[in-house]
């Protein structure tokens, strides 16, 4: 089994959310595939303290010392380049030093984001790395980029992430993954300038490179699945979509809910997509797998995310990437 580093000081429930969840992964009650090797990464006495608490013997989990976490008020870049102690710069050097196979974290997204690119570097042809989730639509899963790294984008990076979330797309088993752009139309020349300009590029690039591109989507496309398999779009309007279709499953199964007091499966449904594949956002375009999760993540979601990381890291998504992304000048 792939070996995983957890951040202990990221999340909203941080750190005893992050305990439960090594907890919760190590009894055996998380449904999937087998427990891969954890490393927690914080301060030794408070993860060994934790971990004691929630009857997870000491040998079980191995645990490499980091200081501090950084706060949600704080500039990341400048709290990582000011202390070497930080919990997701020490997970991610992890990785880099091939000491675990891939790190999670559910803390500060743009932390996360930033010490990445810092210990595990970008592979080549990608200029900006970009935050994928999967998204259970109705045909089968679509992988949404960028939700999150990337506020800003330009046509050449929207390309990039269409190539980056191809891979990650056929990681997952999902074969000839046609890529569509999110705009607010499916005609040609819809949109703002981005829109357009990146639908040109697009149309022009992909094919010749057997990329199937299935042109303009729209926001309902990403729920349905049946016209593209991977949307991109830059990562401002790709997180708006991301927490708006999160806000409406929750909104749709609680209503459901009350109206049919038998209708429990409804809420389950919510339960089940929260702890599978769509748990955490991949970021891609950096050499190593990384997982960030929600902030607000539960235990089992949490736990999600390390078995997400782990099946990433088995499936060689990096190795795949970098393959796809070769040839591309970034």
């Amino acid at each position: 089994m792939p070996t995983v580093a957890l951040d202990l000081l990221g999340g909203d429930g941080a750190p005893e959310i992050v305990a439960d969840a090594v907890a919760l992964l190590l009894s055996g009650e998380s449904p999937g595939e087998p427990v891969p090797e954890l490393i927690v990464v914080g301060p030794p006495e408070l993860a060994r303290d934790m971990m004691t608490v929630r009857g997870v013997a000491h040998e079980r989990v191995e645990v490499v010392a980091a200081g501090r976490a950084v706060g949600m008020d704080e500039d990341p870049l400048g709290v990582i380049r000011a202390h070497e102690d930080v919990s997701v710069t020490v997970a991610a050097r992890l990785v880099a030093r091939g000491r675990a196979d891939a790190w999670v974290s559910v803390g500060h997204t743009g932390a996360a984001v930033a010490a990445a690119v810092l210990e595990l570097g970008r592979l080549a042809g990608m200029s900006r790395p970009a935050l994928a989730v999967v998204v259970p639509a109705l045909a089968g899963p679509v992988v949404l980029l960028d939700v999150g790294a990337a506020p800003d984008a330009t046509p050449d990076l929207l390309r990039q992430f269409a190539v980056a979330g191809c891979a990650y797309a056929e990681s997952l088993g999902i074969c000839d993954p046609g890529v569509g752009l999110l705009t607010i139309g499916g005609e040609a020349g819809k949109g703002d300038r981005l829109r357009r300009s990146g639908h040109e590029l697009l149309e022009e690039v992909l094919p010749p490179r057997g990329v199937r591109y299935v042109g303009p989507v729209e926001g309902h496309d990403v729920a349905l699945g049946r016209r593209a398999q991977v949307v991109v779009t830059d990562g401002f309007t790709g997180n708006v979509l991301l927490k708006g279709l999160e806000g409406a499953v929750q909104w749709s199964a609680a209503r459901i809910g009350q109206a049919y007091p038998d209708a429990s499966p409804a809420w389950q449904v919510v339960v089940d997509t929260a702890t599978s594949d769509f748990a955490g956002g991949m970021l891609l375009g950096v050499d190593g797998v990384t997982v960030v999760g929600h902030g607000a993540g539960t235990a089992e979601e949490i736990g999600a995310c390390v078995r997400l990381a782990a099946r990433a890291a088995t499936r060689s998504l990096v190795t795949r990437a970098a393959g796809a992304l070769a040839g591309w000048s970034a």
